[in-house]
């Protein structure tokens, strides 16, 4: 290990009383990544080598132990391959929130859900895990805040800004305890790009840029969302306010804090997992909002399980009631997303076509069956999936749009006489171009 002592010694200083956001900081170490940080990169160095220390180790035995003993018979064969490399993925991602983790001195982690990668010449694991159902689309970033002091996030717009971007207060690791939100329709942002949002426990008195927070707030929680995978999230530092009230943690505090996060948030995303695997077989859910899931208040969830053969295919009609952004993501048995990036496991409204009435039409199966809108099974029988329906039109009385879904289960052979006319068929030399571009887009998300 290096000689690191303390968190204060890992990543920039956060932004003093007068500093302002600036891109042209050494803070930012790529012009055409704003997440390609100083910060990022030695938090993740730091994760890297504490994923040996021996409080960590134990904590990843005793999460893959719980794991084990609170799933039962149900569970398929299949889910058990690569068990150990979950773990893994889920021991790094909750090392990255301790290393992160106290508001004396906040940074912004971004990546803090993603699949393995190479950048700054370090091979980082994933930090994804059982339960945790991220949305491949969303760059998500975690900033330790606490609902005594006061802090302010500055950003900047990128040259092509995400789609989507709330910031939410959480008080919990797993997102399930929304405590305020401040959407990004709402956001007021100058000529230049720039916003700075207030983060205090004082109401917003008129102030439009500005969250609320309450004793049991844990961290800002950002989902920004790729409508586009050409889009980029937006630059962002965190600055506290209000001096810190203690001195900055050790490694050994770090790895104590890491043990108890490894091991206590097991319940939660097992709670994630049953109520996407509860499902019926070959059903799906009508989206419904998902404050009673712990999901983001602004958002309808429609869950969804199946178990299929090799020659079957599972057909999903979508009316997404007005919502301006929407994805389908296809899971393995741990709610874990897969290789998302060169196969086509996941589809948002932008990269579907929909149907002459506004509906969209996908066909999930093992075999490719030569349809646009198809969602690659990646060679699970019985995988979860989840569709996300954001930005739907409101009224008041916070009546979301109406959404609709209506499913079957069909032979692969027989595809063509229950799929609208207007389908769009792809062949093997389109699919392989469409692929081949996803992955280009995939690896923008760490340049350097």
């Amino acid at each position: 290990m290096k000689n690191i002592t303390s968190f204060d010694e890992v990543g920039s200083k956060c932004l003093g009383a007068t500093d302002v956001l600036d891109l042209n900081d050494p803070h930012f170490l790529s012009p055409n990544n704003h997440t390609a940080t100083l910060d990022q990169k030695e938090i993740e160095e730091l994760a890297l080598e504490m994923m040996s220390h021996p409080r960590v180790l134990a904590a990843k035995q005793a999460a893959a132990r719980r794991w084990r003993m609170m799933c039962t018979d149900e569970v398929p064969s299949e889910a058990w391959v690569s068990f150990e490399k979950k773990m893994e993925e889920w021991t790094f991602h909750y090392l990255l929130l301790a290393i992160n983790g106290d508001s004396n001195y906040p940074k912004v982690l971004d990546h803090g859900y993603g699949p393995p990668h190479n950048w700054f010449g370090m091979d980082v694991p994933g930090c994804r895990g059982p339960g945790t159902a991220e949305n491949p689309d969303n760059n998500y970033s975690w900033i330790p805040v606490d609902g005594r002091s006061h802090f302010e996030l500055h950003g900047k717009l990128s040259d092509k800004p995400v789609g989507e971007c709330p910031f939410h207060i959480v008080g919990n690791l797993s997102m399930g305890m929304n405590l305020a939100c401040l959407d990004w329709q709402d956001v007021e942002i100058d000529e230049d790009g720039n916003f700075v949002i207030t983060i205090s426990p004082e109401p917003a008195n008129g102030r439009k840029n500005h969250i609320q927070t309450m004793i049991n707030a844990r961290y800002i929680f950002v989902r920004a969302s790729r409508v586009n995978w050409d889009q980029k999230p937006h630059a962002l530092r965190i600055k506290r306010v209000t001096p810190p009230t203690a001195p900055p943690q050790s490694i050994d505090q770090i790895a104590e804090l890491a043990n108890r996060y490894i091991i206590d948030d097991i319940s939660e995303n097992f709670w994630f997992h049953r109520m996407v695997a509860c499902v019926d077989i070959n059903t799906c859910t009508e989206p419904e909002t998902t404050t009673f899931f712990g999901g983001m208040a602004i958002q309808k969830l429609a869950r969804g399980h199946l178990k299929l053969n090799d020659n079957e295919a599972f057909v999903l009609t979508l009316k997404p009631g007005g919502s301006k952004y929407f994805v389908t993501v296809l899971y393995d048995y741990w709610l874990m997303s897969g290789n998302y990036w060169s196969r086509q496991s996941t589809l948002n409204n932008d990269q579907s076509i929909a149907n002459e009435d506004g509906s969209y039409t996908y066909v999930f199966s093992l075999k490719d069956p030569g349809v646009h809108n198809w969602i690659d099974m990646l060679d699970t029988y019985e995988p979860l999936f989840m569709i996300r329906l954001n930005q739907l039109p409101q009224t008041k009385d916070h009546d979301f749009g109406e959404t609709e879904i209506h499913t079957q289960v069909v032979k692969l052979c027989d595809l063509k006489d229950v799929l609208p006319k207007e389908t769009k068929w792809v062949s093997p030399e389109e699919r392989e171009q469409a692929l081949s571009k996803r992955l280009e887009q995939f690896n923008n998300r760490y340049v350097v």
